[in-house]
């Protein structure tokens, strides 16, 4: 990394593969040196943690805000500092570095994914999930590596291309986006796992050729794009009522599908007048956000040893399926993704990577929570996720919750010192009755949250509770007019 990549990286916001530290602590104007055995801690657990996920970049002496502050240590402690991956790692990894900005001293340490799990003697083993540190055991990790090795297609060679045969700018592009924009497309490929030094030559992985490919036949993938069907009505019909219409398939390298996806498919997407944030107001039928990131995790996440299927979007009048070949991974379950679990676990931890150099993913985990959020902040009904040993499937439903709703009743909701769950349900169901099990429904809650989130209500006087107690009460909204007691 050379200095002029330093504004970049001092701007990234902190997520899978970025972290800052500050070397002091305390407020404005009596700021003072942190703890010499506390810093050397936590270069320690940050940096294993990068190298038993996918890799990543710490950065110490900068501040929450991203303005570089240095530090007043001697010479000796830094360099001490700089050694922790070397001491108290096992195994260990290489040191760090001292860049100067601004005439501030930095110290920077660049983290591989490590081939093993990577201890901090004496304190376990760190494993980095979205801008967070969890605690994991050495054989879950190995056992997240060892399946990347064996059984992820993007890690395999590739037959007959070259770098001649990559995208040097889309490269380069992926290069600054990821704080490494001073390094060479070679440097770059080589960082990010995508290709391995041999001698003077460069062995080129699958991931690499999926990624940047010049054209769409040098991708040794019949299916690595995109399909995309229009179903007029609600159901696909055979023979003389034959209602599918195939548009061209999406081919190239995966950025450029992802792109011209998108775009295909907000031409195709109506827009229509109804609730959203509690409002009336024209909005599109499924929010930007939801569609693109159920597209894009399908395209990252897909299993590519599968040759035989693509990607699939059908865009029907009363939902959008996105369909993506390959079962889930068995560290991933659906529950986990209902209720909004971050999941970091990747099928293709290089693919995603590069995706998220370029913009086009945020740091894996976050994706799926958000979504569900949009979906709920627009008063859809959630996703629907589903998956087979061969297929993993996302379908968002257009039908709002609150057809034809009283407007008044919404704006007074809005209103209420409540979570999003608790209002969805006083304007989803006003003048009706729900049960535990429909709210969790509803919600994508477990049992417990949902009973504590009715309980809240009924003690609010928003709801009354009717018939037997557990699981067979019923409760029925109660329309309060503005300014009503809570």
């Amino acid at each position: 990394m050379s200095r002029e990549d330093l504004p970049a990286l001092l701007s990234m916001p902190e997520g899978q593969y970025f972290e800052r530290k500050s070397l002091w602590h305390g407020p404005p104007g009596v700021k003072r040196l942190r703890d010499r055995r506390e810093v050397r801690d936590e270069i320690a657990y940050h940096v294993a943690a990068f190298a038993n996920a996918d890799g990543g970049t710490l950065l110490v002496g900068v501040e929450d805000d991203g303005i570089p502050t240095g530090h007043a240590y001697p010479a000796e402690v830094i360099q001490d500092f700089l050694a922790v991956p070397e001491r108290r790692l096992s195994p260990p990894l290489a040191r760090g570095a001292v860049v100067v900005w601004q005439s501030q001293e930095l110290l920077l340490f660049i983290v591989e994914a490590a081939p093993q799990a990577v201890m901090v003697v004496g304190d376990g083993f760190p494993y980095r999930v979205d801008d967070r540190v969890v605690p994991m055991g050495e054989v879950a990790i190995n056992a997240i590596k060892q399946q990347g090795l064996v059984e992820s297609a993007e890690a395999r060679p590739a037959r007959e291309c070259t770098i001649a045969d990559l995208d040097q700018m889309l490269i380069l592009k992926a290069a600054a986006g990821g704080g490494l924009g001073g390094c060479s497309a070679t440097d770059y490929l080589v960082a990010r796992r995508l290709a391995d030094p041999r001698g003077a030559h460069l062995l080129l992985r699958q991931a690499s050729v999926l990624l940047f490919a010049r054209e769409p036949w040098l991708l040794d993938h019949p299916n690595a794009g995109v399909r995309v069907f229009r179903v007029k009505g609600s159901e696909r019909l055979l023979g003389a009522s034959h209602n599918v219409q195939e548009l061209p398939r999406i081919e190239g390298n995966l950025p450029s599908v992802i792109e011209r996806t998108y775009q295909t498919l907000a031409g195709m997407i109506q827009r229509s007048a109804r609730l959203h944030d509690l409002f009336f107001r024209e909005v599109p039928e499924y929010p930007d956000f939801a569609w693109q990131e159920a597209i894009v995790n399908a395209i990252a996440h897909r299993d590519y040893a599968q040759q035989g299927r693509t990607v699939e979007v059908w865009l029907y009048e009363d939902r959008l399926e996105v369909q993506s070949p390959g079962r889930l991974l068995e560290e991933v379950s659906l529950a986990d993704l209902r209720q909004r679990r971050p999941q970091h676990v990747s099928r293709n931890p290089r693919l995603t990577r590069v995706l998220a150099d370029l913009g086009l993913m945020r740091d894996q985990g976050e994706g799926i929570p958000r979504m569900f959020a949009e979906m709920e902040g627009s008063w859809l009904p959630l996703p629907d996720l589903a998956a087979d040993t061969h297929l993993f499937r996302v379908t968002l439903r257009n039908t709002p919750l609150l057809e034809a709703g009283d407007p008044e009743w919404a704006r007074h909701v809005a209103q209420l010192p409540l979570g999003i769950r608790q209002k969805r349900i006083l304007v989803a169901r006003a003048g009706a009755s729900f049960t535990n099990s429909e709210y969790q429904e509803l919600n994508q809650v477990g049992r417990d949250q949902a009973y504590r989130e009715i309980r809240d209500l009924v003690r609010r006087g928003l709801l009354v509770s009717a018939g037997e107690k557990g699981s067979k009460a019923h409760y029925t909204v109660v329309g309060h007019l503005a300014g009503s007691p809570l």
